[in-house]
């Protein structure tokens, strides 16, 4: 469908969170952004012809090359609640995987998904919401589907501070309410990891995993702090580029308050790169 219509507003994130402060990190901790788009659609396959299009029009909207496209496979698992165990169904769907040249940037389309991976992240409009454009505008052109299931985006931030050699170090960086264990008065200095998964509800349609603990880095010695922000919309809805893009935008700007709440505001400052000689 045409994607020329009037953008709604997404400045306000879900579920009445806080609104965002949009400077941009000058040290920022993120590693990976994924936006995953599931839906249902008529086609079987994904074509050449049409991978070969993402390439061309993703290297003139990016500026960027990516010369590989390659093959790309997705299994889907089943659980055997009688063995206990997950089993692989058999099922797989083929589709196809367009990369740049420094692996940084990735576009996966399946016939009933499409995924978007960028590495070197700049800002939302040109990392995330040009390229998915670009994806979205090819999959309405060749066969549109028909109704979009979900919507995801997923951010993954390591924390790095040479100065942190414990767990306990992060306190004043890391919400003093993610630390937890870290406060306790007994265990709470020998606490050396603590891997927590949270689990939010947005609204009836929107929702939010994070999962954040400290990662030993064994090279410098250092304790890395890292969290994994997971947020997404499930609700059916009738295919359309741009209410695909703006619900990836609320969700961005949702991910954005969630991130703030988890570190503290002069960490957030020291971030921003305030005060940086």
């Amino acid at each position: 469908m045409s994607d020329t219509a009037q953008p709604m507003t997404t400045d306000l994130p879900l579920g009445d969170l806080p609104s965002v402060d949009n400077t941009l990190l000058s040290n920022a901790p993120l590693e990976v952004a994924i936006c995953e788009v599931r839906f249902t659609s008529a086609r079987t396959e994904v074509r050449a012809e049409t991978a070969a299009r993402i390439r061309d029009v993703l290297v003139e909207t990016m500026g960027i090359d990516f010369p590989s496209i390659q093959v790309a496979t997705q299994g889907t698992m089943q659980i055997n609640l009688n063995a206990g165990a997950p089993s692989w169904s058999g099922d797989q769907t083929t589709g196809w995987q367009v990369a740049s040249t420094d692996g940084q940037h990735s576009a996966t389309v399946f016939p009933g998904s499409v995924i978007w991976q960028v590495g070197a992240y700049e800002r939302w409009s040109v990392s995330m919401r040009a390229p998915l454009k670009v994806l979205l505008n090819s999959l309405a052109a060749d066969q549109p589907p028909s109704l979009v299931q979900r919507v995801g985006l997923r951010y993954v931030d390591r924390f790095v501070d040479p100065a942190c050699h414990a767990l306990g170090d992060w306190s004043g960086k890391i919400d003093t309410t993610l630390l937890g264990p870290v406060g306790n008065k007994v265990f709470g200095s020998k606490v050396r990891g603590a891997q927590q998964q949270i689990e939010i509800a947005l609204d009836g349609r929107h929702g939010a995993i994070l999962r954040h603990g400290p990662i030993p880095d064994q090279e410098t010695k250092s304790v890395n702090y890292l969290l994994d922000i997971d947020i997404f919309a499930n609700a059916a809805v009738s295919f359309d580029v741009i209410g695909v893009l703006d619900t990836a935008e609320r969700l961005n700007r949702t991910a954005l308050s969630l991130f703030q709440a988890c570190v503290s505001a002069e960490y957030l400052r020291t971030l921003k790169g305030e005060g940086d000689d």
